[in-house]
């Protein structure tokens, strides 16, 4: 069975070769926790747990590496920690218990790897300094600085120009930057802002550069997949390449990018001035975390899913009928286990997963079966 994964850089649907089938390598951006998780956070974690479930059975469980980080040093982290009045390590621990929490009610593997930013700054000051010495970095009153012009393929993921990201980028203009594009590897740190010390003076880290040290420090300079939502490409996703590549030369960083779709809630975008706004900790408290999970799942990843009351009813439903398939199954398991067997996924189910995670034609299998 040929597992094929809808690649972000080459815009079409890809055999799967992983570059050591002995240790497929993932990488997932995770939470920044400065407060409870909403659902549009869930759903990244809920389509590539599927994904690390799959590369699992495919390959085993031993040989599969997924890592999907806590980013807990972040200017949101630092204000949210000042209105409190408790300290920055306080909070993130608090939030972090709490996503914990919420997403193991989601039915969530665990990765294999959790690294948290603050436990990486010397790999994210290694690379800056690596990025400096290449021509590719510049330091400039307290801040660490990516050149933009110096990466030959910026933009490749992203598909735009350099030109056209400029023109239509919202650019922070700074006496201290070469130029607009140029983004933050550090910035310096008051005596009230965390930081830590460094070649460039006492700072703390941009955002781009977390991840790059995440991915470097437990999966290497290149590894099979990188996901992520889909706002997450630009700029993210494009600084993380810049970085990578000229940082270690490579021609990639990841092999396949994926990335999921946009959530809305009752047909338009989640905000909290719209009175919208809902965690996963508030949904728990009307739904059983297994109905959050398939009502996510009832629609494919890349695809906008529209998140409304209705839809999860109708998911609740589904599972209802499946409980009392379930349960004969279950008694079914149990003598099949007495004789040495175990039941395996139908064929037609791996097959709809294998097609770029199509959740939807597996479910519809799943009403096949009961």
């Amino acid at each position: 069975m040929t597992l094929r994964l809808y690649n972000t850089l080459t815009r079409r649907k890809e055999e799967f070769r992983p570059i050591d089938p002995m240790n497929v390598r993932m990488y997932v951006c995770g939470p920044t926790v400065y407060d409870y998780a909403h659902i549009g956070n869930a759903r990244p974690v809920i389509v590539f747990d599927v994904l690390f479930r799959l590369l699992r059975h495919i390959y085993g469980e031993s040989h599969v590496t997924y890592v999907r980080n806590i980013t807990d040093v972040d200017d949101k982290i630092n204000a949210r920690a000042r209105d409190e009045g408790i300290s920055i390590r306080e909070l993130t621990e608090r939030t972090t218990a709490q996503f914990h929490e919420d997403i193991a009610a989601l039915g969530v593997l665990p990765p294999t790897a959790e690294p948290r930013a603050t436990g990486h700054i010397a790999e994210m000051i290694a690379i800056i300094e690596k990025l400096i010495a290449g021509g590719h970095a510049y330091a400039a009153g307290g801040h660490g600085l990516f050149d933009v012009t110096s990466a030959k393929d910026y933009g490749q993921l992203w598909r735009r120009s350099l030109d056209e990201l400029v023109a239509g980028a919202r650019v922070d203009v700074a006496p201290y930057k070469r130029g607009d594009m140029d983004f933050v590897l550090w910035k310096p740190s008051d005596e009230n802002t965390p930081g830590w010390d460094s070649p460039w003076g006492r700072g703390r880290p941009g955002w781009h550069i977390e991840c790059s040290a995440m991915s470097w420090k437990h999966l290497g300079e290149t590894f099979d997949i990188h996901g992520g939502g889909i706002d997450l490409i630009f700029p993210h996703h494009e600084n993380e390449v810049a970085q990578n590549l000229c940082a270690f030369g490579h021609n990639i960083m990841a092999n396949v990018w994926m990335h999921n779709g946009f959530l809305q809630v009752e047909g338009q975008k989640m905000s909290k001035s719209l009175g919208n706004f809902v965690t996963i900790r508030e949904l728990l408290q009307d739904w059983p975390g297994e109905v959050l999970r398939f009502n996510m799942l009832r629609t494919h990843y890349r695809q906008p899913i529209d998140w409304t009351v209705k839809s999860l009813a109708e998911s609740q439903k589904t599972l209802k009928h499946w409980s009392t398939w379930a349960l004969g199954f279950e008694m079914d398991a149990q003598v099949l286990m007495l004789r040495g067997a175990w039941p395996t996924p139908s064929r037609e189910l791996l097959e709809a997963l294998s097609d770029d995670l199509n959740t939807p034609q597996a479910i519809a299998e799943m009403h096949k079966l009961s």
